[in-house]
């Protein structure tokens, strides 16, 4: 036994378990594990986010509020991989390219990848099972429609 073990409480594997509660949570999950992949969420990610949901009809009249509260909550428990992994299996199939574009639109958004957002999609690509070749021309379009934006820094 450590001297700090008796004032430290270390999480039990049963509390660091996430599922979530549907598809539309799953969503968030992963796009929420690409937002913070860098260290930090910003107001322009969030607002980013949301505006990406809005427009996909699959989402029409769902409340993402809480579903991005218990996806943040659980990122702090299981950290951004440990979130695209509970996340991934739960994402309907036909979906999985549209969401992975999103993805990397999220990452790239500044026009650069760092190596967080690096692992953070290839992570992704392979839990949903991702054609290597549909990856790369995402990522290629991606990094040409995002070259030259403007940052903009809350």
């Amino acid at each position: 036994m450590g001297l700090f073990d008796k004032f430290v409480k270390t999480p039990e594997i049963k509390d660091l378990i996430y599922k979530p509660l549907s598809d539309f949570e799953a969503w968030i999950g992963i796009l929420y594990a690409c937002m913070s992949s860098d260290g930090e969420v910003s107001d322009v990610e969030i607002d980013s986010l949301s505006r990406m949901i809005v427009l996909k009809q699959k989402f029409s009249g769902i409340d993402i509020s809480p579903l991005y509260n218990s996806v943040s909550e659980a990122k702090l428990k299981i950290g951004g991989i440990g979130l695209v992994e509970a996340c991934s299996e739960f994402v309907n199939e036909n979906d999985k390219d549209t969401l992975f574009s999103m993805a990397v639109e999220i990452v790239l958004a500044d026009g650069i990848l760092n190596k967080d957002e690096e692992k953070v999609i290839e992570l992704i690509a392979d839990r949903m099972k991702i054609d290597m070749e549909l990856v790369e021309k995402i990522i290629q379009v991606m990094l040409i429609r995002n070259r030259g934006n403007v940052l903009i820094v809350d």
